[in-house]
């Protein structure tokens, strides 16, 4: 049994000792490969990893290629895996020891789709040092002993309603993140769409204990963006229903309701186009009532108000 780690960077020199550390000390009896994609760093990113990476236990490739955005990235390390299982890191999220094993027992022991987890730890970056992390791995481990896996019979209904993690939470195997398509490049952030096409593929294990520690105030992280995520989680519902339009007679009013909303609250609070304002206004209504049809076209046209001053990739 295999696992690849897909770590996709972008600037992240800071904080790829303790990426690696993270790597490094994964626990569990299973061979495992590296890739790195570094998406065009304009810092010493590049060079710090070739630096570290010969502690890794296992094979490990390092691509790197213009910066095209972390959906493309992840999707080139996806070509590269030959593991039976896929586990992506963000280039700032460190792994805790335990967290490849018990999110692949509780996947493989309920025959789930896929497994995450739903307690990310978040942590300054002034608290990162080595000494810092050990404690805090000390302080998690006996938080963890008891904890009992549960279980999303229907992950999908769950997932439309809020994401519940980024792609360092979750693994998959690798048949299967293959099967959903990998990300769709032309949505800039790869959260959300590979979230929602797992969670239509099956059940899903959830074990309810960290699996990984974050930085809280980096203002760089692309989650500091909040028009970019809105803008990406819309896109990425046109998206999941392009690719299997037989469940959007299920949830597809559900994902309308939710689309519209976004789009209707950030233009009620930001200052959009009068014209813009007017349509997500109208377009909140008619999805309740009933005159506005659930369709991909809709969530796309949802998307257009997070453009309206403010920065989209």
């Amino acid at each position: 049994m295999k696992v690849s780690y897909i770590v996709t960077i972008y600037n992240k020199a800071p904080y790829i000792p303790f990426v690696v550390h993270g790597l490094a000390t994964q626990e569990g009896a299973f061979e495992r490969e590296f890739i790195f994609v570094d998406d065009g760093s304009t810092d010493d990113s590049a060079g710090v990893l070739y630096r570290l990476v010969k502690s890794l236990p296992g094979q490990v490739e390092v691509i790197r290629q213009e910066n095209r955005g972390p959906a493309v990235a992840s999707n080139r390390g996806l070509e590269k895996t030959t593991g039976d299982f896929i586990k992506f890191v963000d280039g700032d999220d460190i792994l805790l020891p335990w967290a490849t094993e018990i999110l692949l027992d509780t996947m493989n022991k309920g025959g789930h789709a896929y497994a995450f987890s739903t307690r990310p730890v978040p942590i300054s970056h002034e608290d990162m040092s080595l000494e810092h992390l050990d404690s805090v791995i000390a302080r998690f481990r006996a938080d963890t002993r008891n904890l009992v896996s549960s279980v999303w019979p229907n992950p999908l209904q769950h997932v439309i309603h809020r994401s519940h993690g980024n792609p360092t939470s979750w693994i998959a195997a690798r048949d299967t993140v293959a099967r959903i398509g990998g990300c769709a490049e032309h949505i800039f952030i790869q959260d959300y769409i590979m979230e929602l096409s797992l969670a239509a593929q099956g059940s899903a294990g959830i074990w309810p204990g960290p699996t990984f520690l974050y930085p809280k105030d980096d203002v760089t992280r692309v989650s500091a963006n909040k028009a970019q995520i809105l803008h990406d989680l819309n896109m990425a519902l046109a998206e999941m229903f392009r690719r299997r339009p037989e469940v959007m007679e299920k949830y597809g009013f559900q994902a309308a309701k939710r689309a519209t909303g976004r789009a209707w609250h950030f233009a009620r609070r930001n200052r959009v186009s009068r014209s813009l304002l007017i349509k997500s206004f109208l377009d909140f209504c008619g999805v309740r009532v009933g005159l506005t049809a659930a369709t991909p076209q809709l969530f796309e046209s949802t998307a257009q108000v997070f453009h309206d001053g403010f920065s989209i990739r």
